[in-house]
């Protein structure tokens, strides 16, 4: 009986032994050299530390997200690998674009992990630079608005051309118009020279009277008209002669 207890007792001991020794506390944490960088410049690594317990193995795994939440970049740096103390990852240089990116890093370990809370660690990062999206994005909406521009100067320029031959075809006429009437009136005062100075002058007054009153369409019938009635007057004083 005394045996049985003293054995019992070896086995509570042993098995309290054996779970301390099986516990373990291991951290892992992201090594990069501020928040923001330039695209060329920006490199990173993943560490994992043993803060107590025993030897074991880890698994370790990383991403990139960007802001919208969709992963960029993996990375895988150990599965199953031996830890004692710490382990370093390689340096990671991403190359990305420009913008915000979160990276996360996760620890698996094989042992009884105390605090599983410092087992993942996130960094918020942010690359410099303009980003692309929104340059293709500004250039399409200004090559929309030269477009625009373009269409815009091209419907005024049609919209002048229309109003200045609009312009010019009653000037034209009106040019035309006011010639017919001058030559009418030079025939009519070149006539004229052949009645006494009475007659002319009578003459002359009803033209200029009339000519200056009338509009520049009714002229040419008025100075037809006067030109006739100069021709009667110039047949009835021949006639009495």
């Amino acid at each position: 009986m005394k045996k049985l207890a003293i054995f019992l007792l070896f086995s509570v001991v042993y098995m309290n032994f054996s779970f301390a020794q099986a516990t373990c506390d291991y951290k892992v944490e992201i090594l990069a050299d501020g928040d923001e960088f330039e695209a060329e410049e920006f490199k990173w690594r993943m560490k994992a530390t043993k803060i107590e317990g025993k030897s074991t193995n880890i698994t370790g795994t990383a991403k990139i997200e960007d802001s919208g939440g969709r992963a960029v970049k993996s990375y895988k740096p150990w599965t199953s690998q031996s830890i004692s103390k710490q382990k370093t990852s390689s340096e990671y240089s991403p190359n990305l674009k420009p913008g915000e990116y979160k990276i996360t890093a996760e620890i698996k370990v094989e042992c009884d992990d105390t605090d599983k809370s410092n087992n993942e660690d996130e960094k918020e990062i942010e690359i410099k630079g303009e980003i692309k999206e929104k340059t293709s994005k500004s250039s399409k909406n200004d090559e929309e608005t030269a477009d625009e521009g373009t269409g815009g100067e091209q419907r005024q320029q049609t919209a002048k051309t229309t109003q200045t031959a609009a312009k010019e075809k009653p000037s034209k006429q009106a040019t035309e118009e006011l010639e017919n009437t001058v030559e009418l009136k030079s025939q009519a005062v070149q006539r004229n020279k052949e009645l006494p100075a009475t007659a002319n002058i009578i003459s002359n007054e009803k033209i200029e009277t009339v000519y200056a009153s009338s509009n520049e369409r009714a002229k040419g019938w008025i100075m037809a008209l006067l030109l006739t009635i100069s021709v009667l007057l110039n047949i009835i004083l021949i006639w009495k002669r």
